[in-house]
């Protein structure tokens, strides 16, 4: 048997402004095992990338959230699978066009 086909929900934006996007962020590396010095003075820093919803920026933190759900009535409540970056590492911010 097919599952019946559910509606899906529009999004309104004056609830959920959001937008999209894609970052390109600087992070740290580490590693716990035993390096030669040498290996360990050419370490560098990761280029991270991320692809989500805008929640929140100021100039401490960046916040990117990449899934949400919407509630009975559609409203959307809760949101999942986040990140949140300092601001001060944050390379480029790109809005994405849906």
């Amino acid at each position: 048997l097919m599952p019946a086909k559910r509606k899906i929900p529009k999004v309104n934006k004056k609830n959920f402004p959001y937008p999209l996007v894609r970052i390109y962020w600087e992070d740290i590396i580490g590693e716990t095992t035993w390096s030669d010095i040498v290996d360990i003075k050419k370490s560098k820093t990761a280029i991270c990338f991320s692809v989500g919803w805008l929640v929140n920026q100021n100039e401490v933190t960046t916040v990117v959230m990449a899934d949400y759900s919407f509630e009975d009535n559609n409203d959307i409540k809760q949101g999942g699978n986040y990140t949140t970056i300092p601001t001060k590492n944050v390379l480029t911010i790109k809005k994405i066009k849906i």
